[in-house]
């Protein structure tokens, strides 16, 4: 069959000569539907999917399951980035709900003391100390509640 439509922007214009290549019947007819489908000549479209192939370093007779790799790869990086992602902003979200939990119990705690120690009878100067106590245990509490996780990931975060 006759190949000679006009040139397009897909057909090489360098010059080169045109070559032919000897194709089974069946691909013959494909080549031939899927150029008339897309508007080009056999040459354009043969053309086009050798440059395919050649570009991606692909075996044509295995591309297919190439490819299907190839994407099954790209979507499990994908998903492994956005786990990562979600992970971090967890631990993150996690230290600061656990600290602000154990500054809450030692502000309790130092409370509870403060009060019982308002109901004895030692007056204004003692209340002062006692107060500058509690916030010195209340920074110890929450340190050594901090310590005790011993977590590297939590502490990667700070």
């Amino acid at each position: 069959m006759p190949d000679q439509k006009q040139k397009s922007a897909h057909q090489p214009t360098n010059g080169s000569a045109v070559k032919h290549l000897t194709v089974s019947g069946p691909a013959h007819r494909l080549v031939g539907a899927e150029a008339a489908r897309l508007g080009l000549t056999r040459t354009e479209y043969a053309d086009a999917a050798i440059r395919y192939f050649a570009e991606r370093g692909l075996n044509p007779v295995e591309s297919q399951a190439r490819e299907g790799q190839l994407i099954m790869a790209e979507v499990k990086r994908l998903g492994d980035r956005v786990f990562s992602y979600l992970q971090e902003q967890e631990r993150g979200l996690l230290l600061e709900m656990l600290r602000f939990q154990l500054r809450q119990q030692a502000v309790q705690e130092q409370t509870l003391r403060v009060v019982e120690n308002l109901l004895a009878p030692e007056g204004g100067e003692a209340l002062h100390k006692i107060q500058q106590k509690n916030q010195a245990r209340i920074a110890e509490a929450v340190a050594a509640g901090m310590a005790a996780l011993d977590i590297k990931a939590l502490k990667k975060t700070r």
